[in-house]
């Protein structure tokens, strides 16, 4: 059995994260590992095959796209997978170490669209009140066994109406705003539900159009690399990764002077902005190349196929 103590359950074992979609989905567990297989070999296969089989056309919004994000099953196979990538890893263990360094004192955290829980999870352990918030039902119930099973107090809400109730001191949102239909709108709620100076910590890879990113919207492309984004919703960039994963805000003031950019975050500005255009595509597959996975997992699995 194949196992990485470095990850917390049910991610670090093959069996157990087959055993938990199972229960979860009532698929046959040789169902589950073949489809788990699949994502390991192609990140995003799952929803690409999902989404065709409910004849909705990739990277377009359309209204039964709610529906299909609530009731279909395929982001938990993505999104488990996606979450064990290094790539994942590193961007969580870049807002940790920031979490680390500059805010001492525990604070009221979002962790909005965390589908299966594991930034939850993270943030928990840092001593702050972490709250969660999804829509899929399937998602929601694998979270629910992630927080019991690794003992995190993490609060959850399915109710979006909930969150306005008592203001958030941090907001950490990932991999969400490149599927929504209008960010601008799901950032002003941001900057409604934070405290005055609160932070928003981004990542959304918008440029990211892709065969096996079917559900991130051709709209908005022309989002990447635009500070605009941000700034006309009241948050100021104030630190980041060079390719803005992620990228860290702070919640602004009228008429309070807008502070200039990190060097990171004005370089990334030029270099996401050609993922708008045609050369998009070689950010594509940059970054598939550097969303790919471990070899062990996929022996793992072909082995107990086999």
């Amino acid at each position: 059995m194949v196992a990485d103590q470095k990850l917390p359950w049910p991610l670090n074992c093959n069996e157990s994260l087959i055993g938990l979609i199972a229960e979860i989905t009532g698929e046959p567990e040789t169902t589950v590992t073949h489809r788990l297989l699949q994502e390991e070999r192609c990140l995003g296969w799952n929803v690409r095959e999902d989404l065709k089989a409910h004849k909705l056309i990739p990277h377009q919004w359309h209204e039964d796209l709610v529906k299909f994000y609530s009731d279909t099953n395929a982001f938990l196979y993505e999104t488990a997978v996606w979450n064990r990538r290094p790539l994942k890893r590193q961007f969580r263990q870049w807002i940790l170490n920031y979490l680390e360094m500059n805010i001492a004192k525990p604070c009221r955290i979002l962790s909005y669209g965390d589908g299966l829980g594991f930034d939850s999870l993270f943030w928990s352990q840092t001593n702050h009140d972490v709250t969660y918030f999804e829509v899929s039902t399937d998602c929601i119930r694998f979270a629910q066994q992630v927080f019991n099973r690794n003992g995190a107090e993490v609060r959850q809400i399915t109710n979006e109406l909930e969150l306005s109730k008592q203001p958030f001191d941090l907001i950490i949102c990932l991999d969400v705003l490149e599927h929504v239909p209008v960010p601008p709108e799901l950032l002003a709620k941001f900057n409604q539900w934070l405290n005055p100076a609160g932070l928003l910590i981004s990542h959304a890879p918008f440029f990211l159009i892709h065969p096996y990113y079917a559900t991130h919207l051709m709209s908005n492309r022309k989002w990447s690399g635009s500070l605009d984004l941000y700034r006309d919703q009241g948050f100021q960039p104030i630190n980041s990764r060079l390719f803005w994963d992620p990228i860290v805000l702070q919640k602004t003031e009228a008429g309070q002077q807008i502070a200039r950019p990190p060097l990171q975050t004005r370089l990334g500005t030029h270099l996401l902005r050609y993922g708008r255009g045609p050369l998009g595509f070689i950010h594509c597959q940059v970054a598939r190349y550097l969303s790919s996975g471990q070899a062990l997992w996929v022996t793992d699995l072909q082995n107990r196929i086999d």
